[in-house]
């Protein structure tokens, strides 16, 4: 049962950030929480995200989104080690309290705000870059938040969005990588799950880069804030 579960997961972290930028991250830290611990599961995710952003970015490949790239990096310098940090000192228990409320506010945000609140200054730049980052390192879910940010920008079309959300996840999730190493979070066990998971991956990526002109974006990402918010809840009342 458990395999089953597990492909599917690993197969739909795959095909949704082909349609939207984001959501390998938060497709799994939403469903493996249910079969996997967290000690497992954060590092798992963050191999599996470098691999599946990596390859979006590459194949969207999009201009001139390098000054906006740089301005969240920048924060995320910060952001990344404070997660890190933090996560190094919480007791997993506490990490599954904040794991459900983090997906419960993301997804209600994410839900019901119709325009851009956020404005896509440089300064706006610098402090999303920092909060992505933290919330990356601690839970791998940082695309929603650069998603909001660059939506903010009506001089980017809908493939730049999703280009700046991949390379941005790319990047932060190698330095999210690194850390885990050197904390010693990348277990044996880690590993074989990570190589479990790639055929599956492989697949829902190769299946959603065909569906991304036909299928309605809004809709995917209403889905995914939706499967968030019952997720945050249920791991709350646990």
């Amino acid at each position: 049962m458990d395999f089953l579960y597990l492909s599917f997961v690993f197969l739909l972290a795959g095909f949704v950030p082909e349609l939207t930028g984001f959501g390998v991250s938060t497709v799994m830290m939403v469903l493996l929480p249910f079969v996997l611990p967290l000690h497992v599961v954060i590092p798992l995710v963050a191999l599996i995200s470098v691999i599946a952003t990596g390859i979006v970015a590459f194949f969207t490949k999009t201009e001139n989104l390098e000054k906006r790239l740089l301005i969240l990096l920048s924060g995320s310098v910060v952001g990344v080690p404070l997660g890190m940090f933090f996560l190094n000192e919480t007791h997993e228990a506490i990490l599954k309290i904040v794991l459900g409320a983090f997906l419960v506010f993301y997804s209600f945000f994410g839900l019901t705000v119709k325009k851009p609140i956020i404005p896509s200054s440089t300064i706006a730049g610098g402090i999303m870059g920092v909060v992505a980052g933290f919330f990356g390192s601690v839970f791998n879910i940082n695309g929603p938040l650069v998603g909001i940010y660059s939506s903010g920008d009506s001089r980017l079309n809908k493939s730049e969005i999703k280009d700046l959300v991949a390379t941005y996840m790319f990047f932060t999730g190698v330095f999210t990588v690194m850390g885990h190493w050197y904390f010693g979070r990348l277990t044996n066990e880690i590993l074989g799950d990570f190589l479990f998971s790639l055929p599956f991956l492989f697949i829902g990526l190769y299946i959603g880069s065909k569906v991304f002109k036909k299928v309605n974006t809004v809709w995917v990402r209403k889905l995914v804030y939706s499967a968030a918010f019952v997720a945050g809840v249920l791991l709350l009342i646990r």
